[in-house]
Parts: C-alpha cells; sequence; structure tokens
C-alpha cells in the first residue's frame, strides 16, 4: 500500500491525497486485500469491468505463483529458528511501512479533531485493550456516523 500510495498520489498525480484516503478506506471495509480492491475500482473508473478483470487477473497472477513457490520453500525451512527471526524482521519492517503510510495519509488530508479522537479510541481499544474488533467496530461505526452527521448540521 505505501508504494501504491507513491506511486498514484505523489509519481503520476492520478488521486489527491484525500482521494487516496477516501478510496483505502471504502477498500478496507471490502473483502479481499485492500490494493486488489483499489486496484479493481481504479480501472473500472477509467476502463470499464473489462480492464477491472484483466487488472485482477494480473495483479494476482504473478503473487499467486510466487507465495506458492515461498510455501513449498518454507515448508522445508520453518522449523529453523533463523526462519523465524527473518519472519520477525519482515513483519515489524511491514508494520513500520503501514504506519508511516497512516502517518502520510493523516498530514496529507489533514482529519477533523474528532476523527483523530475516534482513531485513537479504536487504537486503544484494539491494541491495548486488546478489545475484539468486530465488537469495536460495530460501536465505533455507528458512533462516527452519528458524529459526522451532527457535525455537518
Amino acid at each position: 500500500m505505501p508504494w501504491a500510495r507513491r506511486v498514484l498520489v505523489d509519481e503520476r498525480a492520478w488521486l489527491t491525497d484525500r482521494e487516496f484516503a477516501e478510496l483505502l478506506g471504502m477498500c478496507q471495509v471490502l473483502p479481499g486485500p485492500n490494493v486488489v480492491n483499489l486496484s479493481v475500482i481504479l480501472v473500472a473508473r477509467w476502463q470499464g469491468a473489462t480492464g477491472s478483470l484483466l487488472a485482477l487477473t494480473g495483479i494476482l497472477f504473478v503473487p499467486v505463483i510466487a507465495v506458492i513457490v515461498i510455501a513449498t520453500f518454507y515448508a522445508s525451512v520453518a522449523h529453523s529458528e533463523i526462519t523465524r527471526d527473518a519472519i520477525a524482521g519482515a513483519s515489524a519492517a511491514a508494520a513500520g511501512l503501514i504506519i508511516g503510510t497512516a502517518f502520510r495519509l493523516v498530514s496529507g488530508t489533514r482529519p477533523p479533531p474528532r476523527a483523530i479522537v475516534l482513531a485513537i479510541a479504536v487504537f486503544i481499544a484494539v491494541a491495548l485493550v486488546q478489545a475484539p474488533l468486530l465488537w469495536v467496530l460495530a460501536i465505533v461505526v455507528p458512533l462516527a456516523i452519528a458524529v459526522e452527521w451532527y457535525a455537518a448540521k
């Protein structure tokens, strides 16, 4: 996702930060990987249903083959401590990329303070309190809709 944002917003200027954030929000509630959903939505905008089908095939074909090859290799080295350490390091790097992208999105869109407060509340509930995500969303989504509806009045 950080690479997709850099290309779509910074390099090509096909989307603004706000448009990217809105589309990303929509992609996060749809089933499937966010970047796949984003590609299908954008290509549908520009090339229609046929383009979306081709984008879906193109974005999934090589990664599926790569995952099959990596899974086969991983099955042979999964018991190794070095492998577990490498996976832990890659996980930390991925988390850093996601956090960096979140900061860039927030700084580029300048959300209202009410949105930041809700985001912090969700983070605390899920990451620190370890409340089930489904329950947190069941409470926060209607609350966020009500807060935005009230703010729009």
